[in-house]
């Protein structure tokens, strides 16, 4: 493992260094939703496929609920340990495990008992619904895996372990891969032996991560004390995010029962296919805010803000060329991409199908260009406790100019208004940055006044 200084060392070395595992863990945990889609797509066909991109909101919805306390935790935890306060910081690590653990058991018996009309709730038709309530009876018995997974590698990745989180989420991938191939195509288990895969897949990856807690390998380990106070403080803290992976699933509903209005369950399969496909997209996207998030909450807590706003204007440069290399990669790739999912005859079946995808996936991920610079300005305001901002973002990029914008356009235009929605109500929030950005300049924590009055602080200590 390499010796980092997280106050003293250069910003672009600080980067990769959480960067590069944190691109490999999120690109590899991206693959439980891209595998199942392949797999599913390939094997059962597009009913099948049109079935879990119905499920496919409940999966934010459950990140939500745990980025509610490990977005928010991490940053107060790096807080904690930039003052050097380490004792603090495993008390609202331990607290906010042990509530997580209890609270997602009764929410994922809960789910369970109410599946049939949480079906109907996510928009399947009378066709679909055994399809879907059959692949959800299994995640949510399994929920627990798919939360505590990405929290304890939020708090790996914040313990200075970037390569643990990255080795447990590969392992983990790799494991959905082998049990989807073995469950659907060698024991011919249908959609259960999917989900089962994906449920597997996150346990498998979640005892790699516990492992580094139980035995102390770092600052974090569980200690024998509950505060209340933390999981309400981290919870605060984790709102803006938690929002985003809340208001995605709530954009997924809106985009599926939309669809579903306009062009039937062959309209859901090229939606599911476009966003299987662009997790990726988003996974890089995520891994960069994700890279300046510990160095920017550190810097916050060591008071170093010369250092914060450079970290800031870091982050912002990366994505937006990131953001276009990506989308010329994309562009370039889309109809391997496409073919991925679907079975080999569908040519005959369906001649437009392919072509109709296409068209889709050109246009949707425009937006992802500016989404990048959003996503990261989000974060990064999160991270140095600037949680109004951040919310404000959030729910901009996420939620608010989409539900206006695709009723509209949709009405208007049909598919072709559902698939421009999307860049559009991206370049709306981008505004809305802009706006942050120079009140934060001029007012928040990149003005004069807000450093001045710092260092005047710091004087007095």
């Amino acid at each position: 493992m390499f010796n980092i200084d997280l106050r003293n060392d250069p910003i672009k070395k600080l980067f990769f260094y959480y960067f590069i595992p944190s691109l490999c863990a999120m690109i590899a945990l991206s693959t439980y939703s891209t595998v199942d889609g392949i797999f599913v797509g390939k094997k059962l066909g597009e009913e099948a496929l049109a079935a879990i991109s119905i499920c496919w909101p409940v999966f934010p919805m459950l990140i939500s609920y745990e980025l509610l306390f490990s977005l928010g935790a991490a940053s107060i935890i790096s807080y904690f340990l930039g003052k050097n306060e380490v004792h603090r910081a495993r008390l609202i690590f331990s607290s906010v495990f042990y509530f997580v653990i209890i609270s997602t058991l009764v929410i994922g018996i809960t789910l369970w008992f109410f599946v049939d009309h949480i079906a109907l709730l996510l928009g399947s038709s009378e066709n679909l619904k055994p399809l879907v309530v059959e692949y959800l009876k299994v995640i949510f018995l399994g929920s627990i895996f798919l939360v505590l997974h990405p929290l304890s590698d939020m708090f790996v990745i914040n313990d200075k372990q970037p390569i643990l989180a990255m080795v447990a989420m590969i392992i983990g991938s790799l494991m959905n891969i082998i049990l989807n191939y073995l469950f659907l195509f060698v024991f011919e288990m249908g959609i259960y032996g999917s989900a089962l895969a994906t449920v597997l897949g996150h346990a498998i990856g979640f005892c790699v991560l516990l492992q580094h807690f139980l035995f102390k390998k770092g600052k974090l380990y569980f200690i024998r004390r509950f505060n209340f106070a933390s999981v309400i403080s981290s919870a605060k803290s984790g709102i803006p995010q938690s929002v985003s992976e809340l208001s995605a699933a709530v954009v997924m509903l809106l985009f599926n029962t939309t669809i579903m209005g306009i062009a039937g369950e062959r309209g859901v399969s090229i939606y599911g296919i476009v966003m299987y496909s662009g997790i990726i997209f988003f996974t890089v996207l995520l891994s960069i805010a994700q890279g300046i998030q510990p160095i920017a909450s550190f810097s916050y807590g060591a008071r170093s803000l010369e250092r914060v706003r450079n970290i800031f204007l870091f982050g912002i440069s990366v994505s937006v060329i990131v953001g276009i290399g990506i989308y010329f990669i994309f562009y370039s790739l889309d109809i391997h991409l496409v073919r991925l999912f679907l079975k080999d005859d569908i040519a005959l079946r369906d001649p437009y199908l392919l072509e109709d995808t296409l068209k889709a996936m050109n246009v949707y991920y425009l937006g992802y260009i500016l989404l990048g610079i959003n996503v990261v300005c989000a974060i990064f305001f999160q991270s140095v406790q600037r949680t109004k901002s951040s919310f404000l973002i959030t729910i901009c990029y996420t939620l608010l100019f989409l539900v206006i914008l695709l009723p509209i356009l949709s009405k208007h235009y049909g598919i072709e208004g559902v698939w421009i929605s999307y860049p559009f109500s991206q370049f709306l929030a981008f505004l809305v940055v802009l706006g942050i950005i120079w009140y934060e300049t001029k007012y928040g924590i990149f003005s004069a006044g807000f450093i001045q009055k710092d260092l005047s602080c710091k004087k007095k200590k």
